[in-house]
């Protein structure tokens, strides 16, 4: 589980879509890939 405190949505999504890039990124430097799900509890927000 993952913690992230926004003030706003805009915020939230470009938070979680720089560490999602960042992740995928470092993968590939190792010549590796991921695949990760996203999604804030008690809502239908996924990235």
């Amino acid at each position: 589980e993952l913690a992230i405190s926004y003030r706003s949505d805009d915020e939230l999504d470009k938070t979680v879509h720089d560490l999602l890039t960042e992740i995928s990124q470092e993968a590939d430097m190792r010549n590796c890939f991921i695949e990760a799900d996203a999604w804030e509890e008690g809502t239908e927000r996924r990235w």
